[in-house]
């Protein structure tokens, strides 16, 4: 599983996974069959009328208009409209982000729309093949790639991700810590805090556990001397991802 990281206002790392090469196909895919239910209704409606039949040249301005114009435009169109989410996208629960994490513009959106060939439906049906050709160059290029990128991906500095965070907790989480029978908080001033407050600092202790580098310690070691700060404590105790974990535990008994 490759993940990534993306630094959240208040300077946390949090952590996605990034959307598998089979995600990213099938979405493609259930794309694809949308616009296919969209080719056989479009069809039928044409066949049924008839003054289409009575000038070609009309009904063939309607078919480019109608037809291959809303397929040809459709990924860069949605994705920008829903931030980084086709039909298909939204049903996998996949989105397209910046390597930095933020929503895509206009320039990404269409950066990635250009190496995927999608206009290529606009011209003969013979150049259409080329259109598979860059969808399977796509995919082997994506598996391969560090980030699970497609070439158009790399030229707009975007990737794909799981819309939910590897480490994404609520206030049900917190709820859900056990507490003590006849538990005595030590830290009364914890009902200070907002259940806000309270995530931050179990984002921070489960990063501390799963990632302890010297990054994750400092900005631990920093929300501890905060803490105790607002706690008016005239120091901050030595073991301080203990303090942490008791603060959190207290404001749990104390506002149930």
């Amino acid at each position: 599983m490759k993940t990534i990281e993306f630094e959240s206002a208040q300077n946390v790392k949090i952590e996605y996974e990034l959307a598998s090469v089979g995600q990213r196909t099938a979405a493609a895919m259930l794309d694809f069959v949308m616009f296919f239910i969209y080719f056989i209704i479009f069809g039928m409606v044409v066949g049924f009328s008839g003054w289409f039949q009575e000038d070609l040249g009309s009904y063939l301005f309607f078919q480019l208009l109608l037809m291959k114009i809303p397929w040809i435009f459709y990924n860069p169109v949605i994705e920008y409209l829903t931030h980084g989410q086709s039909l298909g996208k939204y049903i996998l629960g996949i989105r397209v982000v910046t390597v930095d994490g933020e929503r895509p513009g206009l320039r990404e959106v269409f950066t990635r729309w250009i190496f995927k060939g999608d206009f290529l439906w606009i011209s003969a049906d013979f150049f259409v093949l080329f259109w598979f050709g860059i969808g399977l160059m796509g995919i082997v290029y994506a598996g391969t790639s560090r980030r699970n990128q497609r070439i158009g991906d790399v030229m707009a500095n975007t990737i794909v991700i799981r819309n939910k965070s590897s480490i994404n907790y609520s206030l049900k989480d917190v709820l859900a810590i056990k507490s003590q029978d006849n538990y005595t908080p030590q830290y009364p001033q914890a009902v200070r805090f907002t259940d806000e407050d309270m995530l931050l600092i179990k984002n921070t202790i489960q990063r501390v556990k799963l990632y302890p580098n010297d990054e994750t310690k400092r900005f631990a070691i920093e929300l501890a001397d905060k803490s105790a700060s607002l706690l008016d404590l005239e120091e901050t105790p030595k073991k301080r991802l203990q303090f942490l974990q008791t603060l959190l535990q207290d404001y749990v008994v104390l506002t149930r």
